[in-house]
């Protein structure tokens, strides 16, 4: 691949990964932010949007909903993969907790066990293309769009009148030095909250995620349990999330994410 095609490439899962965590950007930010023109990024979204990864509008881009979608992105394949990998973990008359991660979210998609209880503060649940095979329960709460997560006293207190054998977390960053990370209040508060209140912690991130740390802590290393990644994880990365205390971390290899 030519050296111009990759830093493309690079540039277009950048602009994927921002609208990821806030939802909606105009054209202009995004070309300062990269240091390319107007015209440029509009061609980059025309091509995510041929993609069906985002939907562009006059001036401002915002992700589509590709969950149980075919994509051609590396970073969605990638979490769809680890998705897969995550749901084969639960087990008949698991009750289950899954936060506003995207990858967390996935993870409902594709759980074959019966009897199984999903407890959510992600109100893109009800996006989900059903039936679904588990019974699924929403929390409720504060609602702050664009993001979708619900928080607030109402959705701990529901968080809180339950013990799940399992959590599903995603955040923003891991590293053996500062723990479990996230960017955005108030999400943390609950998250902390349902590895407080599930037996089995399972933390699911792509590699980029691995040594990054953001601004909210809301566990250590070692609350993580499981964590879940793509075979982007290096071996020095994973000794060091073991070293941590980190009980075991599975690469998934991307071709698990693949469909059709």
């Amino acid at each position: 691949m030519r050296r111009s095609e990759s830093f493309v490439m690079k540039r277009r899962e950048d602009i994927v990964r921002l609208l990821e965590e806030r939802g909606r950007m105009d054209v202009t930010d995004l070309a300062e932010r990269f240091g390319v023109s107007p015209l440029t990024i509009r061609r980059d979204l025309d091509y995510l949007e041929s993609r069906q990864l985002v939907s562009h509008q006059y001036g401002s881009a915002t992700l589509v909903n590709t969950l149980g979608r075919p994509s051609g992105s590396r970073r969605v394949m990638a979490k769809r993969a680890i998705a897969r990998r995550a749901a084969g973990f639960v087990e008949d008359g698991d009750a289950v907790f899954v936060n506003a991660s995207s990858t967390a979210l996935d993870v409902v998609n594709h759980i074959e066990a019966e009897d199984v209880s999903v407890i959510t503060n992600n109100s893109k649940v009800m996006l989900l293309q059903g039936p679904l095979k588990p019974t699924v329960l929403l929390t409720g709460g504060e609602a702050v769009p664009p993001r979708a997560s619900l928080t607030g006293q109402l959705a701990l207190d529901t968080i809180g009148r339950f013990t799940a054998t399992k959590c599903f977390i995603g955040c923003s960053g891991i590293s053996a030095r500062v723990g479990l990370t996230s960017n955005t209040a108030p999400e943390p508060t609950v998250d902390a909250l349902m590895l407080a209140r599930s037996r089995a912690h399972f933390v699911l991130l792509d590699s980029d995620k691995i040594g990054v740390e953001c601004t909210y802590a809301f566990g250590t290393a070692a609350d993580a349990g499981t964590v879940i990644t793509d075979d982007g994880a290096t071996d020095e990365q994973v000794e060091e999330l073991l070293s941590a205390g980190v009980r075991e971390v599975i690469r998934v290899p991307l071709e698990l994410g693949q469909e059709g």
